[in-house]
């Protein structure tokens, strides 16, 4: 028979499963059918956590003007020592494995939260993250899909995506940074071979022009290092994942 010891671990990890985190804002894609579980190890529901109503609309989609900062906002408790995000676009509507993806914002450590651990709460709880991302100069207006990307720091090697319709619209550009016309592809890892390592908040090995750093300094991988290891499946053929971001 199990020890009460034994049972309150099993309870505890019960509990840090069922709360994972999951995208509210902008609101997702198939909110009903969206659960807080990571992808799948093989990459079989990637990307956007296919299945039965994956890319069902939400009542009210999000409307963003260009260089407007528009806050992230998810659900849970179980952030996993935080880790590392991308917030990236696709000009696909029914995103695919094929669809090439846009990194607009990385965020290296302390994401979703600068934490040891899990914080307090349960699946339904809202934390104040103060994640924001904003939409660069050289995205033009139109329909995109939003994905965001979180590789956790502690625990399974997993990847975990959440997708969201959002329109955006033109808006000022003054005082955004200068934008190149292409944008570095979606980090991949985790559910095509190339696993990361645990106990370091990766460094992507091409994060992009828009980088913010919200963990502790000494939990940042180091530079120049691999970020991942294995020959990936599939993914965007001209990442480098050979070593992670030197700066």
């Amino acid at each position: 028979m199990p020890t009460s010891r034994a049972l309150g671990l099993l309870m505890l990890l019960s509990g840090w499963a069922r709360a994972h985190m999951i995208l509210t804002s902008p609101e997702p894609f198939g909110r009903d059918t969206l659960n807080n579980s990571p992808l799948a190890a093989d990459g079989s529901d990637f990307p956007c956590k296919l299945r039965s109503g994956a890319f069902e609309l939400p009542a009210e989609q999000a409307m963003i003007a260009v260089g407007e900062t528009y806050p992230l906002i998810l659900e849970g408790s179980a952030t996993h020592g935080g880790g590392s995000c991308q917030i990236s676009l696709t000009t696909d509507r029914i995103p695919s494995k094929e669809s090439k993806w846009m990194v607009i914002k990385s965020f290296e450590g302390g994401c979703p939260a600068n934490v040891e651990g899990n914080l307090a709460g349960g699946a339904t709880a809202v934390h104040p993250f103060g994640l924001e991302f904003a939409i660069p100069r050289g995205i033009d207006p139109g329909n995109y899909t939003l994905a965001w990307t979180w590789f956790n720091r502690i625990g399974n090697r997993e990847m975990y995506m959440n997708c969201a319709p959002i329109t955006i619209i033109g808006g000022s550009t003054q005082g955004l940074p200068e934008e190149l016309s292409s944008f570095p592809p979606m980090f991949i890892a985790n559910i095509n071979g190339c696993i990361t390592a645990e106990g370091v908040d990766i460094r992507f090995p091409q994060p992009g022009n828009t980088v913010e750093r919200k963990g502790e300094p000494g939990r940042l991988a180091p530079p120049n290092v691999p970020v991942c290891s294995g020959v990936p499946r599939f993914g965007d053929t001209e990442t480098d994942i050979s070593s992670s971001s030197p700066i």
